[in-house]
């Protein structure tokens, strides 16, 4: 019977968790963290015609602007600022609501990514993360 080589786990297992850690990691990394499958929002579309868009699910990157109002026992409206890769382009404010089931506070500067659906003209979070 042979044994194996005590180098082979002092090495071996060290390279696994790191590979490990890395397909985990990076992918979230990568742009849109767990809603990365989702297709960016575009503020510009939901200006010409909400309609069009209602119904879809979009993954949104904002920074919070201002709570405008909160509803109790319903949720909040946020103004949020998209953050956008074209700067050139800034698409202004649009207001958010998020539920209370989301369980979260929210101060003026902090960012999300937004997993939100439209309806009717009501832009709704369904999910957030932090980054």
């Amino acid at each position: 019977m042979s044994k194996i080589n005590p180098l082979f786990f002092a090495l071996g297992i060290p390279v696994l968790v790191i590979v490990i850690l890395v397909a985990v990691v990076v992918p979230r990394m990568g742009g849109g963290g767990k809603f990365a499958d989702l297709t960016p929002f575009s503020a510009e579309a939901y200006r010409k015609d909400w309609a069009t868009l209602q119904g879809n699910a979009y993954r949104l990157d904002c920074q919070v602007e201002q709570q405008l109002y909160v509803v109790e026992g319903r949720g909040r409206v946020l103004a949020v600022k998209p953050i956008e890769k074209d700067v050139t382009r800034p698409s202004g404010r649009i207001p958010i609501f998020v539920p209370f089931s989301a369980n979260d506070s929210f101060e003026v500067g902090q960012r999300f990514k937004c997993k939100l659906r439209v309806s009717r003209d009501l832009l709704v979070v369904e999910g957030l993360e932090r980054f």
